[in-house]
């Protein structure tokens, strides 16, 4: 069964307690009712996108596909 994708918005969620408040991954885990390894999946793969924050203001919350 193929994993659930995640709304951008949870995305965003993620990125803003991970280098806005500067929780770990444990907590920003918690606060979202999401386990820790998709919290570490989603970091490391923003990080390997290149995305920091603040986050580019065009970008936008529509993904295609």
């Amino acid at each position: 069964m193929p994993a659930r994708r995640m709304s951008v918005r949870k995305i965003r969620e993620i990125l803003r307690l991970k280098f806005g408040s500067g929780m770990d991954n444990r907590q920003i885990a918690r606060s979202c009712s999401i386990p820790h390894s998709s919290v570490a999946n989603y970091l490391r793969r923003a990080e390997a996108a290149g995305l920091i924050l603040p986050l580019p203001l065009d970008l936008s919350d529509y993904v295609e596909g």
